[in-house]
């Protein structure tokens, strides 16, 4: 452009009209260099947001049941979508800029010195204290937007809490309670934000001042220059050209660096998970052993913290093809035996075999893949009921989801739907009474066929007739498998080869239902003190 110049103040057409072909040579190359650098730039910022999810969801599926226990569930979806979309917005819209300008910085400010380094110097002598004070005046916003993030995460936390818990923040009346916490934690983010906004609002006259400055003190000395005759006019309108690239990324300078601060904020909240305690996943597959325990407690002690034992040097054994019933009062141990058994935690004394091997010895998912759990607090996952049964078996065929159900004695009720196993089951199997869902459950047992069962209460939020049609599923289920039964109400575990009755994680007592109750043990007790609270609610009906 400036040979153009000069060409037409000289009255030279030829080499206008070479440096006009010269520039539409450039245009056809910067046109098409500038379409592969937008693709490539959103296939990389896309490629590697997918990594960023991708990784930091199997992350939190595999993490450890005691870091599970430290991090609420809010605080990592907080992660994959708030952190994630602060480093979405840095990657789509300023990541190419903060690769190229730098590049275009440099080449331009040396072709500029090439031009007239004096000028350069004169020009650019301001940017280096602007640019000094934009990094000291952006770097509480790391820290800011740490602590936003935080407070997203928080409110995040009491949103999944007010919603999980509705009917009891509705039978409580915590609708104002919850309110209260909830603008509370959205008024700190807010605070966070708003703070970040004034820095940032701080940060961009002075990026304007970077943007100009270079222009006026070209004007000005270059003007002095070409009136002067030591440069020529089209050297001055190459050098505010070229000028442009220089001064370009100045002026962007306070926003890159306020969104790569944001963004190393958020991913340094990201890697913090990535660091999170990981289920292990090392181990062996044994074969099955008749001529052993299937299930083996050798004192074994285990403690959530520091605060005391919760099972306390317990001793058992349980023999291939046995029913034995695990009974005592609330808080003695009995569901912790069934996470102990699914590996989900690990003893802190003594060791748990499982057909002859240790089972920190076993690789996990072979162990559990020979364990069925029927639980209290049965989940199902928002899908149809087909696939809610399904999980249950890898590559499992309709007539084998059919057949579990007729087992479960669900598929009457499941054809009388309107749309049958398609039938959308909501969040947490909402739309299903109790007993609908623990048929569910168990019909995905069914599926599951494993040589172990354990029943961790799965009657004990029934009614009577309810709890009655479950317990002849149940029986069906039990047939010709090892099985454990932990049970508050006695009547569930009264038929089992053996009953363990526990009190504060220790094994206290051991028989079948009847030798217990002819002793005076706890178990009598708990069994009367069941007696009586039935006659009660005889009575008041």
């Amino acid at each position: 452009m400036g040979r153009i110049v000069d060409s037409a103040i000289s009255g030279d057409m030829s080499g206008l009209l070479d440096n006009l072909y010269m520039i539409l040579v450039i245009m056809a190359v910067h046109t098409t260099s500038s379409l592969f650098h937008n693709y490539f730039k959103g296939r990389f910022a896309e490629y590697a947001l997918f990594d960023l999810r991708e990784r930091t969801a199997k992350h939190i599926g595999k993490l450890s049941m005691p870091c599970i226990d430290k991090h609420h569930s809010g605080e990592l979806i907080s992660s994959l979508t708030n952190d994630i979309m602060v480093v979405q917005n840095f990657l789509q819209n300023n990541l190419g800029n903060i690769l190229v300008e730098p590049m275009l910085f440099i080449i331009s400010l040396f072709y500029l010195c090439s031009i007239s380094w004096n000028l350069t110097l004169f020009s650019v002598s301001i940017a280096p204290i602007l640019m000094f004070l934009v990094i000291k005046m952006s770097k509480p916003i790391e820290r800011l937007t740490g602590e936003q993030q935080e407070f997203l995460s928080e409110v995040n936390t009491t949103a999944q809490d007010s919603i999980s818990g509705l009917d009891v923040v509705k039978s409580f009346n915590l609708e104002n309670t919850m309110e209260e916490k909830f603008s509370y934690r959205v008024d700190r983010a807010v605070s966070r934000g708003l703070e970040i906004a004034l820095t940032q609002a701080i940060l961009n006259p002075i990026g304007t001042i970077m943007g100009m400055s270079p222009f006026i003190l070209t004007f000005l000395y270059g003007g002095y220059l070409v009136i002067n005759g030591a440069f020529s006019f089209g050297n001055l309108i190459s050098f505010i050209q070229v000028l442009n690239y220089v001064v370009n990324p100045l002026t962007s300078f306070p926003r890159l660096l306020s969104t790569l601060r944001s963004a190393v904020s958020a991913l340094s909240r990201i890697f913090e998970i990535w660091e999170l305690e990981l289920e292990r996943e090392d181990g062996n597959v044994f074969p099955r052993r008749e001529d052993v325990p299937v299930i083996s407690f050798k004192d074994v002690s285990f403690s959530y913290n520091t605060s005391g034992e919760v099972v306390s040097g317990l001793n058992l054994e349980v023999k291939n093809g046995e029913t034995i019933g695990i009974v005592g009062p609330s808080g003695s141990g009995k569901s912790t035996i069934v996470k102990l058994i699914l590996g989900f935690y690990n003893p802190t004394k003594g060791d748990i075999y499982l057909y002859g091997e240790r089972l920190m010895d076993w690789k996990l998912d072979s162990a559990r893949s020979l364990i069925s759990l029927v639980s209290q607090d049965t989940y199902l996952f928002p899908e149809s009921i087909y696939n809610n049964i399904a999980f249950g078996k890898k590559n499992a065929t309709r007539d084998e989801v059919i057949n579990a159900s007729r087992l479960a004695g669900i598929h009457e009720f499941i054809e009388s739907l309107p749309q049958g196993y398609d039938t959308f089951v909501g969040e947490r199997g909402v739309r299903l009474s109790g007993g609908e869902r623990q048929r569910i459950a168990i019909a995905r047992a069914f599926l599951k066929d494993t040589p172990i069962l354990i029943l961790d209460e799965p009657t004990s939020s029934l009614d009577a007739d309810s709890e009655k049609r479950i317990q002849e599923s149940l029986e069906k289920l039990m047939a010709g498998r090892t099985t454990i039964v932990i049970a508050h109400r006695l009547s569930t575990v009264m038929m089992s080869d053996r009953i363990i009755v526990m009190n504060q994680g220790k094994i206290i007592d051991v028989g079948t239902h009847s030798e217990l109750l002819e002793r005076d043990s706890l178990y009598r007790q708990l069994y009367m003190n069941q007696i009586n609270e039935s006659k009660q609610e005889d009575v008041r009906r």
